[in-house]
């Protein structure tokens, strides 16, 4: 019995050893992801801000549309909320287009966070992230298409 006992706890003890070295072997850090944002921009009625994430090289591009206050319901109490497409793309400044994605939006006293392209990108470059609106299938009359946008430089830290 006090063998099985010895045996048992030489088993636990290298177990425990050996998950001790394979703590020890792993990487000290992983990539920091930087997350850059422009200013924000009123787009017809609508708060917009492109933002990018840098890890490493790689670029993730996506955006804010919100309602710039609380809005109050129209005449005869209709609550009426603001539809648009939101179009955000990435490219390199000077450079590759890295490509776009095109969601529609519905803001009604709400901000949606708007899904670009995630893309690798040459290390020392810049890049540009950018939100376009433009009027929806059932959106507001005088949807003109605006932007906002924001250049990083990615460094690959």
């Amino acid at each position: 019995m006090k063998q099985i006992v010895k045996r048992g706890a030489a088993v636990i003890a290298a177990g425990v050893a050996m998950a001790g070295a394979l703590v020890v072997s792993s990487p000290a850090s992983a990539a920091t992801t930087t997350t850059t944002c422009g200013s924000q921009v009123l787009i017809s009625g609508l708060n917009v801000k492109a933002c990018v994430d840098v890890t490493g090289a790689q670029a993730r591009f996506y955006g804010t549309v919100g309602a710039p206050g609380i809005a109050e319901p129209g005449p005869g109490g209709v609550i009426t909320p603001q539809r648009a497409d939101a179009e955000v793309s990435g490219q390199v400044v000077g450079g590759l287009f890295l490509g776009s994605r095109r969601t529609p939006v519905s803001i009604w006293n709400n901000v949606v966070t708007v899904e670009g392209v995630t893309a690798t990108v040459p290390c020392g470059s810049t890049v540009r992230g950018e939100v376009r609106l433009s009027q929806g299938p059932i959106g507001p009359s005088g949807f003109g298409a605006s932007s906002a946008a924001v250049n990083v430089s990615v460094t690959c830290e």
